[in-house]
């Protein structure tokens, strides 16, 4: 295996000397003018048109979002560039529902719906139809997540189950981030910021015609970030540092076939303090932890247009990721997933989409001796997944009510067969109110975690003995999914060109959850080992409601008003509640979430941003709740150039968003911070 250190830095200096090619090779102002579409501003969108926005997410194939029977929020690219935000997760936070919380620099806690934790395993997340989920521990890694932020065309977001299209994980949500079509992106773009924080980020790109063929274009980016300072005065132990290269072309094969190919790598390292052992394990100890990552990913699709109303598209990837946790273990991993999908329509009744899947995944977990200990058998797995999808939706009525129905057959080696399918009506009360239902089930498939992990959880004093008890995890390879039975009811009504309303309410029941059940104790080497094992004896359910309005009362001011609310209850199996409890506990969303956008273009080239929000405090975690102030003034002296200065978080210098009871990642309290952006197109 290539040891990380060797790897990093020929990533290191490669992604540094791509983005001085790019630097070197760009042409004279006015050689490449960049696109009208990038410029215009967000006002410059009707609310009506927000409704009319094509998205592709929540049944693989396109459709406006007010014919889709299913919670939808799409973020725009001006929705980003307008936000001041400097990572995807923080991009995240103005979507109803979703639930983000910072830990430190590098880690991040998001989820949909609850179950929020530093893995979040009911979510699945994608970029370009690449699956981000980590099968290790059952999550996102957000630290490795990342792309230049003027390339992302539109993020995506499905707010309930979308395990009949994406399979098994896509259990209260399914985040897609779409990059731009190279054609998009024609000519270069110079992007610097730094602040309190942000120590500075630097993203390049430059896009090129292909002849007739299609366009291309290369990127790169840097970032640094600083240690945060803690209220007492003490430092948070959390710096990061990352590069990135890619490339991204587009073809237009003829008339009737498309094709793309993406590919990237990066590589980073960051720090972060985490809660160990000393050796003789009689208590526990802060150390410092270096996460060294890196890797690299490739992305080809093809699609074919037979004829109108049917059209064939294969999709596949390679993702090569590379992780190591300086204080107990690493990560070695290979993926590569292949993509079928086909379609076809006949008149309104028949929308078909049917498709195939297959991914391949194999990773290397070495055995820890660190100061917290953890341990995978066997150190090596290779799993497959089989997948096939099929889905219709019919149209009644001169299409004013829509039936969609669909099931996905997901084949594990862990758990065989999972089958999940979805039933949804959308009913148009008119040209501007819509009424949709859904009923959809979906399960979270065992992590290595879960099967195959043996790992120390704490320390504590033994009865009758003076033996030091040690609190040990070990998976169980009869571990099985986690079921979820979802109801959703939506409603939209945009009541004029000024006003948008659209509500959703819905009711989750989950069994088959996680629960850790004592084992029989033992004595090991002068310990006194106390066994927890892996159960399904967990049940929940979680009732909730979302709320989102835009109003535009002049065409150069935009608002939008979201609320959700959320509450959620768990227990065990009456038959097992004997020495087993839940670890759901662990994973704590709020009840409630309030926020405030407001957009101003106060003159033609001077912006004025303003986003408000209330977090509730997450009574399981012992952690208060907040208010966030974040502003953002942008000025545009020219067509081509624009200057921004953002602060975020004014109305407390310091506050805590989270805490990682898992690997014990020690939070930090999110401080004040002011960050400044230049961004030049040519």
């Amino acid at each position: 295996m290539m040891k990380p250190r060797t790897f990093f830095l020929p990533l290191s200096f490669l992604a540094r000397t791509l983005f001085i090619v790019v630097l070197l090779l760009l042409p004279a102002e006015g050689q490449f003018p960049a696109r009208a579409s990038e410029l215009e501003g967000l006002l410059a969108m009707g609310l009506e048109d927000l409704m009319d926005v094509e998205v592709t997410t929540a049944f693989k194939k396109p459709q406006s979002v007010k014919n889709i029977p299913a919670a939808v929020y799409v973020i725009t690219s001006e929705d980003i560039r307008r936000s001041g935000a400097d990572s995807i997760p923080e991009i995240l936070r103005m979507v109803p529902g979703v639930n983000v919380a910072k830990l430190d620099n590098g880690n991040w806690a998001v989820s949909i719906r609850g179950f929020n934790d530093l893995f979040s395993d009911k979510l699945l997340v994608l970029m370009d139809g690449r699956v981000l989920y980590d099968p290790l521990f059952s999550g996102v890694l957000w630290d490795a997540q990342d792309t230049v932020l003027e390339d992302i065309e539109r993020i995506e977001v499905i707010r309930g189950p979308g395990a009949s299209s994406w399979g098994t994980n896509a259990v209260n949500g399914v985040i897609n981030i779409i990059t731009k079509n190279s054609g998009d992106t024609m000519g270069g773009m110079v992007s610097g910021s730094g602040g309190t924080l942000n120590r500075g980020t630097l993203s390049a790109r430059y896009g090129f015609k292909m002849g007739n063929l299609g366009a291309a274009r290369f990127y790169a980016k840097t970032y640094k970030r600083h240690q945060q300072l803690q209220r007492d005065g003490s430092t948070a132990w959390d710096d990061w540092f990352m590069d990135r290269a890619g490339f991204r072309s587009d073809l237009q094969l003829g008339s009737r076939d498309k094709a793309s190919l993406k590919g990237e790598i990066y590589t980073g390292r960051g720090t972060n303090k985490m809660l160990g052992f000393n050796k003789d394990f009689t208590k526990r100890i802060v150390i410092k932890n270096n996460v060294p990552i890196s890797g690299g990913f490739i992305v080809g699709d093809v699609k074919h247009e037979f004829k109108r109303g049917l059209e064939l598209s294969l999709k596949f990837y390679y993702d090569h990721t590379e992780r190591k946790y300086s204080g107990f273990t690493s990560e070695t991993r290979d993926t590569l997933d292949f993509e079928f999908k086909n379609r076809f329509g006949r008149g309104s009744y028949l929308d078909f989409v049917w498709g195939g899947i297959y991914r391949h995944t194999r990773d290397h977990i070495p055995v820890s001796h660190g100061a917290v200990i953890g341990a995978f058998h066997p150190k090596t797995s290779k799993d497959d997944l089989f997948s096939l999808f099929f889905q219709n939706e019919a149209k009644f009525f001169s299409k004013r009510l829509r039936f969609l129905t669909g099931v996905r057959l997901d084949h594990y080696n862990y758990t065989g067969l999972e089958v999940q399918p979805t039933f949804r009506v959308l009913y148009s009360m008119g040209e501007n109110q819509d009424i949709w239902a859904a009923v959809s089930k979906a399960v979270r498939s065992p992590s290595r975690y879960n099967r195959d992990a043996v790992w120390v959880l704490g320390i504590r004093p033994a009865p009758f003995t003076k033996l030091p008890m040690v609190m040990a995890y070990v998976g169980d390879e009869d571990f099985e999914s986690e079921k979820l039975w979802a109801y959703e009811l939506g409603y939209r009504w945009r009541i004029d060109r000024k006003l948008i309303i659209d509500v959703t309410g819905f009711a989750n029941f989950y069994r088959n959850l996680f629960s850790g059940t004592l084992g029989e104790p033992f004595h090991h080497h002068g310990f006194m080992i106390m066994p927890i094992n892996p159960g399904n004896y967990g049940r929940g359910e979680s009732f909730g409601l979302e709320f989102t309005g835009n109003v535009k009362p002049f065409e150069w001011w935009r608002m939008e008003f979201s609320y959700s609310y959320l509450d959620t209850h768990f227990w065990i199996d009456s038959a097992h509640r004997q020495g087993t409890e839940m670890s759901a506990r662990y994973m704590d969303a709020p009840h409630h979430q309030v926020s405030v956008r407001s957009n101003m273009d106060l003159t033609p080239k001077l912006e004025f941003d303003v986003q408000l929000r209330y977090v509730a405090n997450l009574s399981r975690l012992d952690v208060p709740s907040y208010t966030g102030l974040d502003v953002r003034l942008g000025y545009k002296p020219m067509r081509n150039l624009e200057l921004s200065l953002d602060a975020k978080n004014l109305l407390d210098p310091y506050h805590p968003e989270f805490k990682d009871e898992f690997l014990k990642v020690i939070n930090t309290e999110v401080p004040r911070s002011i960050n400044g952006k230049i961004t030049w197109h040519f």
